[in-house]
């Protein structure tokens, strides 16, 4: 290890313990979901959809807690992009349960459509 590292007392051991697994989001979202925050929960979203069974009908269970663990948002910037991708119909919620817990289904054709139109616009 580099010793201008080691006198700073970062060891690969804390190296490895801060550096976890890297977030990263599609860039071609960004100007269809609005925004960086958006792009990135759409991203993540579309990455667990991708895992899931068949029989779930493209829905799947995620907690303030694990968005925040899985992309770093905050709640505020959570709910923000969660508001900008129902409005622009790129992602739906529904409620189930007691206590209830909150679903998520991205639209795959709203955001085919959201794509083509970007890149109508920008080849404008």
């Amino acid at each position: 290890m580099n010793a201008r590292i080691e006198s700073l007392g970062i060891s690969t051991d804390l190296l490895l313990d801060v550096f976890d697994i890297p977030v990263s989001f599609h860039r071609c979202l960004v100007p269809v979901t609005g925004g960086v925050t958006s792009a990135l929960m759409l991203s993540q979203a579309i990455w667990t959809t991708q895992a899931l069974e068949a029989s779930a009908g493209g829905w799947f269970l995620r907690s303030q807690e694990q968005w925040t663990q899985e992309t770093g948002l905050s709640r505020w910037e959570q709910e923000n992009a969660r508001r900008a991708l129902r409005r622009t119909g790129l992602i739906e919620e529904r409620r189930l349960g007691m206590p209830a817990k909150l679903w998520f289904r991205v639209c795959p054709e709203a955001v085919l459509r959201a794509l083509q139109a970007s890149a109508g616009a920008a080849g404008s």
